[in-house]
C-alpha cells in the first residue's frame, strides 16, 4: 500500500511537470470571439503575428484583436528595458517596465513589439540591393552611360544603419571622361515609440559640378510614421556641416567652402500586393549664413520584381544648386532604367 502510494505521488508530480509543456501560455482573443492559444511572435504597425499549435504562424490585423495575454516580457520600440504586459483590451496596453511604474499605450500606435528573449538573441537583420542601369541626363551633363548603386539596410534592435554607394563614369566627346561617386552613412536610434535620433554623413566627388570633395556631417531628429515590409514613411530635420573643396577654385570663388545648414529630409516607400514597389526620397539644405545658398535633391522610382531576387528599376533623380560654380547649370536631371538584385 505504501509502495503504491509512493509511485502514485511520483506519477502525479511527473504529470504536473509535463503538463505545462503541452499547453501554450498565451491567448489571443479576436473580435469574433475566437481564442487562439499560442505565443506572440511580433507586433508591428499593422498586424499581430501569432504562433499557435493548431494553425502554425498566423497574421491578424490589429483592428480584429480584442485582447492578448502573454507570459513573457516584451521589447517595445523606444524602451530599452523589458516590459510586462499587465492587461490589454481593445485600444490600450497596460505596461510595467523596470524603470518605472505602469503606463498605458495605444495599441494601434505600437510600432513594434516582440518577446524580449527573442529580441536579445535576435541577430542583425540585413537587407539591401545592387543595381546597374542606363542613364539619360541633361543639365551639366549631356550623356548616355551606365551607373552602379549599392544600398544596405542593417538593423539590430533599435539601431538602423543605412549605407549607400553610387559610382558613375561617363564619357562624352565634349568633356571626355567625368567621374562621380557618393558614399553615405546614416544612423538612426529609435528612442521612443516613433521618434528617432539621426546622424548623417556623406562624401561626394563630382567633376561635372567642379566638386573635388564634399563632406557632410549632421545631427537631427526624425519621426517614423510607418516602418513595415509593406510601407515606410519618415520625416527628419536637423543641422548639417558642409565642407566643399573645388577642382578649379577660380570658378567657385563666390561659393562658401564651409558652412552650416538646416536640413529637412523625407523618405517614403510603398509595396503593392502584386509586387511592384514605389519610392520617393527628398532632401533640402539651407545655409544659415546666406539665404540664397541652398540645394535640394529628390529621387522617385519604381522597382518591379522579374524573378526571385531580380528586379527592374526605373528612376528619376533631380538635383538643384542655387549657387553653382561658374559655367555650371543650377539644375540636373537623370532618368535611369536598369536591373538589379535585392535581398
Amino acid at each position: 500500500m505504501v509502495l503504491t502510494t509512493h509511485f502514485s505521488r511520483i506519477f502525479a508530480r511527473t504529470l504536473f511537470c509535463l503538463a505545462p509543456l503541452q499547453v501554450y501560455a498565451g491567448v489571443l482573443t479576436l473580435e469574433n470571439g475566437d481564442r487562439i492559444q499560442g505565443e506572440l511572435v511580433l507586433v508591428d504597425s499593422n498586424q499581430v503575428v501569432w504562433k499557435s499549435e493548431t494553425f502554425g504562424e498566423v497574421k491578424v490585423d490589429k483592428s480584429k484583436v480584442v485582447s492578448m495575454d502573454v507570459d513573457t516580457d516584451l521589447k517595445v520600440a523606444g524602451r530599452d528595458e523589458p516590459c510586462t504586459l499587465a492587461g490589454h483590451h481593445q485600444e490600450q496596453w497596460e505596461l510595467y517596465c523596470e524603470e518605472g511604474g505602469g503606463w498605458l499605450i495605444d495599441f494601434p500606435g505600437v510600432e513594434r513589439a516582440e518577446p524580449y528573449p527573442h529580441f536579445v538573441s535576435n541577430p542583425m537583420v540585413f537587407h539591401g540591393n545592387v543595381s546597374a542601369g542606363g542613364v539619360i541626363e541633361s543639365g551639366n551633363r549631356e550623356r548616355e552611360d551606365l551607373d552602379a548603386n549599392v544600398n544596405l539596410d542593417m538593423r539590430h534592435g533599435d539601431f538602423h544603419h543605412l549605407i549607400g554607394a553610387l559610382y558613375q563614369n561617363q564619357e562624352s566627346e565634349d568633356d571626355g571622361a567625368l567621374e562621380k561617386y557618393r558614399l553615405t552613412y546614416d544612423l538612426r536610434w529609435i528612442f521612443a515609440e516613433k521618434w528617432f535620433a539621426a546622424a548623417n554623413t556623406a562624401l561626394e566627388h563630382e567633376e561635372a559640378r567642379n566638386l573635388d570633395l564634399g563632406t557632410t556631417m549632421g545631427l537631427g531628429l526624425g519621426y517614423l510614421f510607418y516602418d513595415t515590409d509593406k510601407t515606410a514613411f519618415s520625416l527628419e530635420g536637423g543641422v548639417s556641416s558642409l565642407k566643399e573643396d573645388f577642382i578649379d577654385a577660380e570658378l567657385s570663388e563666390d561659393q562658401d567652402d564651409q558652412y552650416v545648414a538646416g536640413r529637412v529630409a523625407l523618405n517614403y516607400r510603398y509595396k503593392f500586393s502584386l509586387g511592384p514597389e514605389i519610392y520617393f526620397d527628398q532632401e533640402t539644405l539651407q545655409s544659415f549664413d546666406h539665404s540664397d545658398d541652398y540645394q535640394a535633391n529628390a529621387k522617385v522610382g519604381v522597382r518591379t520584381p522579374l524573378v526571385e531576387g531580380v528586379l527592374m528599376e526605373i528612376g528619376y533623380q533631380w538635383q538643384y544648386d542655387n549657387t553653382p560654380s561658374l559655367e555650371s547649370e543650377k539644375e540636373d536631371t537623370k532618368i535611369t532604367v536598369g536591373v538589379g538584385y535585392q535581398w
